[in-house]
């Protein structure tokens, strides 16, 4: 086990606490002054210190502050170990850094008790402690089990037994039917109620030869019973017990684990009588003066039990209670308000106020050492109760996340399967939609192709005996197969254009618009159209998509400002809400922004063919274009003062 530094300027503290230490299983390392701690401290592997206040040549709070501030030291555990001078000495020792802090006198089971909780002591294996009054019975014993291989640890009487078997939670007790303080069957009965000590293996001892011994034995819960005369037997009965058992060990905190009490009284004397009389059942006594000590030492410590005097100078005892009660750090912890005063409205008002107990000073030791320990059963119950609780909220929690885990992956398993018919379905859609646009590419072509043929052959064969009216009709019927035409190549490319998988690169719309104009001015060379490009207009996007979008915008364009005069159109780039935008604007016909969401649906024309012509599919082709981009398209306009039209291309990470 690890190593325990003692740092105390009384030769008696330190010679107790190493014998004790080494007796538990620990190496120790005793020093007088701080000089001697800190050359240990960096010559020895330190599992926890013991640091005295008040040392030889110097405050043991400063060496406590340079061992916190160390980074090879700063986490070790320091447990603070001085008399109850002020209880500003233990707040200060708190608040420096301690992980707790116990009073001289002390009782060394709770000082080896906390030693083993900071620094997470295992139990020591195959500990057998033994329970006699007898001292050649226990040498005798003691020797006999070291010979066979266990650890020993050894009790005068049954109240230091249980004290002992609660702090070293020993592999098996072996325990004397008849003792002066208490018999074997009782303290058997008291571990066998205890939640942390109940699982322990109990062979019980007797000397008697009566016929009914090992039926009480058996009664009280010991799980074997032997008669003195034979320690071979003892030792063979001893190892079967431990065989058949195996290595239970309870896991709660035991009842009979040594508790801190603070008692809170202004009357030094009675403080004094009390504190002696609770150290020698085994509690940590911290003392108080007043209520503010006590609500000041509460704030950095706590505590297992509250005794509390009534009639106190400052705030008193029935105002403390209400004050403790009313923090949700201490309210659970119990509370006995002491009184001289046996009038039931006294009463009345401590139970009022909070306290879960009250007792007369005039009931006398026994009767309070009762109550207090009443009250510790009572919390660790509830604490106890409070776990299962909440274990059994957690199994529920985790048994309703495995319900819903459960309907989530059928939900999935689910949706996967829709998701698979959906998309079984959306592939038969395409198909269809592949074989209708071949059968619109050619099956529909092929009619208006015939409508067009013959209608030229009337012209060619009879031009000459065809009047004026029969022209026109035929130029009619010749413009509506053409429109056909260029109706059946829109609807196309949107089928296209919906279903090509996009390749993004780097794309120089600048550089395509430019390409575009050019193809506009090749084909109406007479007209004069301002067009401002914005160089450096790079997206990263698919080419071919770009450069219908830039043709189909460009075009409507080119087309709406055929009237103006002069025509303008604008290419460029703008931000929006931290995004990239960029535009076509021109200053041609413009619209009615209440029509703007019609623009962008196909066949939706707000312009007449006499006026402009149009197959009314264009801008649903860039809508299309921008939203598998994953961009935005809109249109800004008014009738007579132009239009623009705004999109956004993201860049995909």
């Amino acid at each position: 086990m690890g190593t325990i530094l003692i740092v105390d300027g009384s030769l008696t503290v330190r010679m107790d606490l190493a014998e004790a230490l080494e007796t538990a299983g620990f190496q120790t390392v005793p020093c007088r002054t701080l000089a001697e701690a800190r050359v240990a401290l960096r010559s020895h592997p330190i599992a926890l210190a013991v640091l005295d206040i008040q040392l030889p040549d110097g405050d043991g709070v400063d060496l406590l502050a340079q061992i916190r501030r160390d980074s090879t030291l700063c986490e070790l555990p320091v447990l603070m170990l001085s008399t109850e001078a002020e209880i500003k000495d233990r707040i200060r020792g708190i608040r420096g850094g301690a992980n707790d802090f116990i009073g001289k006198p002390y009782d060394t089971y709770y000082v080896i008790s906390r030693i083993r909780q900071l620094i997470g002591a295992p139990p020591i294996h195959d500990l057998v402690l033994i329970i006699d009054d007898s001292l050649r019975f226990r040498g005798e014993l003691s020797e006999a089990l070291a010979k066979a291989g266990f650890a020993i640890a050894t009790a005068t009487g049954g109240n230091e037994g249980l004290r002992m078997a609660a702090t070293l939670r020993p592999t098996a007790i072996v325990v004397d039917g008849i003792m002066p303080d208490m018999d074997g069957a009782s303290v058997i009965r008291r571990l066998r109620l205890d939640p942390g000590l109940r699982t322990i293996p109990c062979l019980l001892l007797t000397g008697s030869d009566a016929r009914d011994a090992e039926v009480h034995a058996l009664d009280a819960g010991a799980d074997g019973f032997i008669r003195k005369n034979d320690l071979g037997l003892i030792v063979a009965r001893v190892r079967a017990l431990l065989r058949s058992t195996g290595p239970l060990r309870g896991d709660a905190d035991s009842l009979l684990a040594p508790k801190r009490i603070l008692a809170v009284d202004d009357d030094p004397d009675y403080r004094s009588l009390l504190a002696e009389r609770l150290l020698k059942r085994g509690y940590d006594v911290v003392h108080a003066i007043s209520g503010e000590d006590a609500i000041a030492l509460l704030d950095v410590q706590s505590v297992d039990c509250i005794l509390l005097d009534r009639s106190m100078a400052g705030i008193g005892g029935i105002e403390a209670c209400r004050r403790l009660k009313g923090s949700p750090v201490v309210r659970d912890t119990p509370l006995i308000i002491l009184t001289a005063s046996e009038q039931r409205d006294a009463m009345l008002e401590g139970l009022s106020a909070g306290a879960d107990d009250f007792v007369s000073k005039a009931a006398g030791f026994e009767v309070l050492s009762a109550r207090i320990q009443a009250q510790i059963r009572r919390k660790q119950i509830e604490d106890e109760q409070r776990k299962v609780r909440e274990q059994l909220l957690r199994s529920e929690l985790e048994a309703a996340e495995a319900r819903a885990a459960k309907v989530l992956a059928e939900a999935r398993a689910a949706m996967a399967e829709e998701l698979s018919r959906t998309n079984d379905e959306l592939a038969q859609a395409n198909r269809e939609l592949e074989a209708f646009s071949y059968s619109v590419s050619h099956d529909l072509r092929a009619p208006l192709r015939t409508i067009s043929a013959f209608t030229h052959a009337i012209i060619e064969d009879f031009g000459e005996r065809v009047d004026d009216k029969a022209r026109d009709h035929i130029r009619r019927v010749l413009s509506a197969t053409s429109r056909m035409s260029d109706l059946i190549d829109a609807l196309l490319e949107l089928s296209r254009i919906s279903r090509t998988p996009i390749g993004r690169h780097r794309v120089d719309l600048s550089q395509l618009a430019s390409i575009a104009v050019d193809e506009l001015v090749r084909r109406e060379p007479a007209r004069a159209v301002g067009v401002e490009i914005t160089p450096g207009l790079i997206v990263d996007a698919d080419g071919r998509l770009m450069r219908i979008l830039l043709d189909n915008l460009l075009g409507n364009a080119w087309k709406f400002t055929s009237r103006a005069d002069p025509a303008r159109i604008e290419v460029g780039r703008e931000p929006h809400s931290g995004d990239a935008v960029y535009f076509v604007r021109d200053n041609g016909a413009g619209f009615d922004m209440s029509q703007a969401d019609r623009l962008f649906t196909p066949f939706q024309r707000l312009h007449s063919d006499g006026e402009f012509s149009g197959t009314g599919i264009g801008l649903a082709t860039v809508r299309r274009i921008i939203e598998r981009h994953g961009g935005k398209i809109w249109a800004e306009g008014s009738i007579g003062c132009g239009a623009k039209i705004s999109f956004t291309v993201p860049i995909i990470r």
